[in-house]
């Protein structure tokens, strides 16, 4: 696992090292255009690393987020679900088949990869921006998100979203 690790920090800081390009207009850029460069830096790593995404992750899939997954998804009833943040697919397997999913994400090569697991239920696929939610407000009964805020650059407002768009009950 040590060498996993080190494979996984590697391709992660290479992932990361495309990004460190300097601003258009370094003069005091505004907090909105930084938030912008920052979802089109994090859209271009994860596209850049789709295609081994699985692989680095996979000691830590085997060892607990498999556990994980399936506690998590034990929880969710009936209804509408958002999955934000679908990445390669990895939660698929788990979803209830009595759901009505949708699942986003900000990479269209991972939201691609995803397309191509097996699936459990019934699941829209789509692009989109967890900052900017593209739904009505109270569309999904149960909204899940798993391994993501660490990567949205407003994690707030990503949650703001989330808010809104899941039913009050």
């Amino acid at each position: 696992i040590p060498l996993c690790a080190l494979v996984y920090l590697f391709l992660m800081r290479w992932g990361y090292e495309q990004d460190d390009q300097p601003m258009a207009n370094p003069a005091e850029p505004s907090l909105t255009s930084v938030i912008a460069m920052k979802t089109n830096q994090t859209k271009a790593r994860y596209n850049r690393i789709a295609w081994l995404y699985d692989l680095m992750e996979a000691p830590m899939e085997w060892l607990l987020f498999r556990r994980w997954r399936s506690l998590l998804f034990s929880e969710v009833s009936e209804g509408r679900l958002l999955e934000v943040g679908v990445g390669t697919g990895k939660n698929l397997p788990y979803y209830p088949t009595i759901v009505q999913a949708t699942a986003i994400n900000i990479s269209d090569k991972m939201l691609a990869r995803a397309q191509r697991r097996p699936q459990s239920a019934w699941i829209a696929p789509r692009w989109m921006d967890v900052q900017h939610l593209e739904f009505p407000d109270d569309s999904f009964d149960t909204v899940i998100a798993t391994f993501v805020f660490c990567s949205v650059p407003d994690p707030i407002q990503g949650l703001r979203e989330i808010r809104r768009v899941r039913c009050r009950r």
